[in-house]
């Protein structure tokens, strides 16, 4: 049994993988890389991992919990237009301490989906959590279940297009751009 600082250990490992991984991107990020920035031995990754796709797995897992599970979900049982403004300046905020690397799971999934179909399946499930995140804030607003669920597609297809042009351009103004249209969801789904 790993003690608290062995697991310690594992989520340091996790913790710079996932930065180093939406910096870099998952193929431009060894293990090496990993272990430098966390200042740990070979050895420790893998006491704790057996490959680079596991430590990717636990990313998957730490995104979910982190961004799906411990923000997203507990500000989406607000209004929509009270979740998506937390949302939006949550990531507004983040994006000017320079901590803003767009969303992780679509940024990762993109680039692993046909690397490796494990992982893609991981970064998909993050993907359709976030959806429910967005349908779960529309039957907030009042929206019925079916209705909701279609706006939390498309509010889905509307946040990744900004996060996207956001990642690659770095203009802020693309935030303005995604609140508006985030906003606009809800009245086409009605």
């Amino acid at each position: 049994m790993k003690g608290s600082k062995g697991e310690a250990a594992k989520e340091r490992l996790i913790e710079v993988a996932s930065k180093l991984f939406l910096e870099r991107g998952y193929s431009n990020t060894g293990i090496n890389d990993v272990l430098a920035e966390a200042e740990m031995s070979k050895g420790s990754f893998y006491f704790h991992f057996s490959s680079k796709k596991e430590l990717a797995l636990e990313v998957a897992k730490y995104h979910g919990k982190n961004i799906l599970e411990n923000w997203l979900t507990p500000i989406s049982n607000n209004t929509w237009e009270v979740f998506i403004n937390q949302m939006v300046n949550d990531i507004i905020a983040s994006a000017k301490e320079g901590n803003y690397y767009g969303c992780p799971i679509a940024v990762l999934g993109l680039e692993i989906a046909f690397i490796e179909d494990e992982l893609s399946n991981a970064y998909t499930l993050g993907m359709n959590k976030l959806i429910s995140i967005f349908s779960n804030s529309l039957q907030h607003s009042g929206l019925p279940k079916d209705k909701a669920d279609k706006g939390g597609r498309r509010a889905f297809a509307v946040f990744e297009g900004h996060i996207l042009y956001y990642r690659i351009s770095k203009e802020l103004e693309a935030f303005d751009y995604l609140r508006e249209d985030l906003l606009a969801v809800k009245n086409r789904a009605q």
